[in-house]
């Protein structure tokens, strides 16, 4: 984490240094990290073996189906935004409403590389718009206060030509009210200020979605386990293609083969007449057998086993094809198989949940300054729902069950998304057809068009 005052990151030569450390310590991490989710895992791919020897390099996504697994269960149903007032309903479900699978690819990069961003901005036509951002495209710089809150953040970008060429290096610094441009031709020389201009927003425009406290991916922590894993299988391939490519050892043939009738073959022609016609006649003394590499194949299946078994524990994030998931499973069971991957998801709604209240707020305060309101960020709630399969039968009747316990509200949000997407949309509905009941607005429209 990079604690500077903004006064320091815009400081040309200092700004130009911070960039370069950036380069040099976090994005090769970063690249790294992709490249495993990739399954172009560094290890195997990078592996050599002297000249003639086999060198099978197979890799396995590992990373990938973590990363998707657990990114899918936190975030495969979309937040639902709950808020009292009907009117600051309407307007700031206008920014949240249609964002879920925006947040989903948030959360995706967050799981890949610890963290993720998104800038939210005015365009031309006075509308506020926001884009998501990679990890090796933005720099966060905190406070050095004790309360370390965002001082500002950094948007690395370049131009190049169709051949690679850098044709501008460029570094916009974000702080509370303007966007400071940075430029440079080529990276051997320093950032030059080029323009200043406001973003219109109530704070730093960029908001950072950790994916835990540490700042790491989901499968951060296994990588050494995935690399033991791709050489263990493809050392398992080699020692096969060893066996294809053994060698041939005889013994007693005095240097040559006898054909058929008793006589012997010159070295040169038994060769080939082995291959050809695939017998070989010795004397008494005479033996072959091929020169092969003796291995302990259960041995090798267990420590592969092992390091199997090793990744996900280490993870939090289950094999689905282990056979504790097969059989008529009840939803308790299967709550408890993944609960690993729920306190992982816990984790990560901690933290998603922080940002998103940011961007809450960053939005509000735009609707308020277009709207001239005083609406409070605070009054938005939102509600996360695991993306897991469950009895929705089982959920209906135990909402039925809080009927005249709990309010209307609190028992709409015990039914799943499914049923219920909008709990305030909900209750308008519910309160529309208590009024056509009672007062008849039925009969009274037919009445209307008779």
């Amino acid at each position: 984490m990079y604690k500077f005052s903004i006064e320091q990151v815009l400081d040309e030569k200092f700004l130009t240094r911070l960039v370069e450390k950036f380069r040099v310590r976090e994005i090769p991490e970063y690249d790294r990290l992709d490249r495993y989710y990739s399954s172009k895992n560094d290890t195997i791919r990078n592996r050599s073996m002297k000249s003639g020897k086999p060198n099978n390099k197979i890799i396995h996504g590992f990373s990938r189906y973590i990363s998707n697994m657990a990114t899918s269960y936190f975030m495969g149903k979309p937040i639902r935004y709950q808020v009292e007032d009907e009117e600051y309903h309407e307007a700031i479900q206008g920014y949240l409403k249609d964002t879920y699978n925006y947040n989903y690819e948030i959360s995706k990069a967050a799981s890949k590389k610890g963290i993720a961003f998104e800038i939210l901005y005015v365009n031309e036509k006075s509308e506020l718009r926001s884009r998501k951002y990679e990890a090796q495209e933005i720099l966060p710089v905190y406070s050095p206060r004790s309360d370390e809150f965002l001082e500002c953040a950094i948007h690395l970008w370049e131009n190049r030509d169709l051949n690679g060429n850098l044709l501008l290096d460029g570094a916009d610094v974000y702080d509370k009210t303007d966007i400071w441009s940075f430029r440079r031709k080529n990276k051997a020389t320093l950032y030059e200020l080029y323009e200043v201009i406001p973003h219109y927003l109530s704070d730093v425009p960029v908001v950072v979605y950790w994916n835990n406290e540490e700042q790491t991916g989901d499968y951060e922590c296994v990588i050494p386990e995935i690399d033991a894993y791709d050489k263990a299988q493809s050392n398992t391939a080699n020692d096969k293609d060893y066996f294809t490519d053994a060698y041939l050892i005889i013994k007693g043939a005095g240097g040559g083969f006898t054909d058929e009738e008793g006589n012997e073959i010159p070295q040169s022609e038994a060769e080939r007449n082995l291959r050809n016609s695939r017998v070989m006649f010795f004397d008494d003394n005479g033996d072959a057998k091929f020169l092969v590499k003796q291995t302990d194949g259960s041995q090798d299946e267990a420590y592969k086993d092992r390091i199997f078994r090793d990744i996900f524990f280490i993870s939090q994030v289950p094999a689905m094809t282990d056979e504790s998931f097969s059989g008529d499973l009840s939803g308790i069971a299967i709550r408890y198989k993944l609960i690993g991957l729920e306190q992982l998801a816990i984790m990560k709604e901690n933290k998603f949940r922080l940002a998103v209240q940011k961007k809450i707020k960053l939005v509000n305060d735009w609707i308020n300054l277009k709207k001239s309101r005083n609406y409070d960020p605070s009054l938005v709630q939102q509600i996360y729902e695991r993306n897991f399969i469950d009895n929705d039968t089982e959920k209906i009747e135990n909402a039925g069950k809080a009927e005249g316990m709990v309010s209307k509200e609190t028992q709409l949000s015990m039914l799943p998304s499914s049923v219920v997407p909008d709990i305030k949309e909900e209750l308008e509905r519910i309160k529309e057809e208590k009024g056509k009941e009672e007062f008849g607005y039925e009969d009274l429209e037919e009445e209307d068009e008779t």
